[in-house]
């Protein structure tokens, strides 16, 4: 299929969800931290008790960790309305009140969610925290299904793909330069530039990585957005191996992340099933393919043992261990 057939199969797909009432629940490692598969499983079990039949959708996290399990309850023609902490045990007021009836049951929302223009990301207007921020990278997280394509694409995902492989290389890294892109490391490197210089470099074949390891306590933004937009990282891979000429990529994923990991690899798998992955990339010519390596332990640990056998070695005397292996 062309690019605008797989678009359109997506749109009436999107479509035909918002047109109809459905559940959302963030089902992240934080969501899940706090219950929210058993949060799934008594709304299942409810609505099927029910004879009722409504999509529950398992999205990623939206941000408000502290809140989870959310629950966000979508009807045509009314609210949609945002949950928190919402334990099996509250399920059956929601379904007995909102979802087949029209009780928003308010005691228990957050706020309601609402829309704003086209690739803008949703917002709670209740909450003062959504008027300072401007989401760019987690737009779509904690709104989509990270298991569904479709909902990737029909929210603008993959259209900056199509639009690069009508580009030339250069053009694709002269316009990364003009954006002012730098690397998110403490050097902040232009990543312009560091395309330039791996596109210019003469050397075969070329690989692009994407180290999504995170070793520092509390550092969690890899992981968030593998586990909630998954496909935008793919699609960023592919965009930066066709212009720097790389026909392969790596992603890097710590294995103390086993949902990332799941739910990278079911999106690699629907990349490829619909051409953004292999050979011949929608017609392009263009032939990239995307593996995972699960990486073995937080790199904290290494950085410390190193610490330790310098220090051992300079002062001529043992340094205290820590207490553990």
């Amino acid at each position: 299929m062309t690019f605008q057939e797989i678009k359109s199969r997506a749109d009436s797909e999107w479509e035909a969800l918002q047109n109809n009432t459905h559940i959302i629940i963030g089902t992240a490692t934080c969501g899940r931290a706090a219950g929210a598969i058993e949060t799934v499983e008594a709304f299942e079990e409810k609505l099927s008790r029910r004879n009722v039949e409504v999509n529950v959708i398992k999205a990623g996290c939206i941000g408000l960790c502290y809140a989870e399990p959310l629950v966000i309850i979508s009807k045509p023609d009314s609210f949609r309305v945002v949950y928190h902490r919402v334990t099996p045990e509250l399920v059956p007021r929601l379904v007995e009140g909102y979802i087949t009836s029209d009780d928003p049951c308010l005691e228990l929302a957050l706020g309601t969610l609402e829309l704003g223009e086209r690739g803008e990301a949703p917002y709670i207007p209740e909450l003062p925290r959504f008027e300072k921020e401007l989401r760019l990278v987690l737009r779509r997280c904690g709104w989509i299904n990270p298991e569904n394509i479709n909902h990737y694409i029909a929210n603008d995902g993959y259209s900056s793909l199509g639009k690069a492989l009508r580009m030339q290389p250069e053009e694709i890294i002269e316009e990364v330069k003009k954006s002012g892109l730098r690397g998110r490391g403490g050097a902040g490197f232009p990543t312009g530039l560091k395309w330039e210089i791996c596109r210019s470099y003469p050397a075969i074949p070329k690989y692009v990585v994407c180290n999504a390891d995170e070793g520092d306590p509390g550092a969690f933004m890899d992981r968030v957005v593998l586990e909630s937009d998954p496909q935008q990282v793919i699609e960023g891979m592919i965009i930066a191996g066709y212009a720097v000429g790389a026909g392969e990529g790596f992603i890097y994923i710590r294995a103390e992340y086993p949902l990332a990991i799941e739910r990278v690899q079911i999106a690699l798998n629907q990349a490829e099933e619909l051409g953004f992955l292999g050979e011949n990339i929608l017609g392009s010519g263009f032939n990239f393919s995307i593996h995972i390596v699960a990486g073995a332990g937080a790199f904290v640990c290494g950085e410390e043992t190193a610490m330790i056998q310098s220090l051992e070695g300079n002062r001529g005397m043992p340094y205290p261990r820590p207490p553990f292996p």
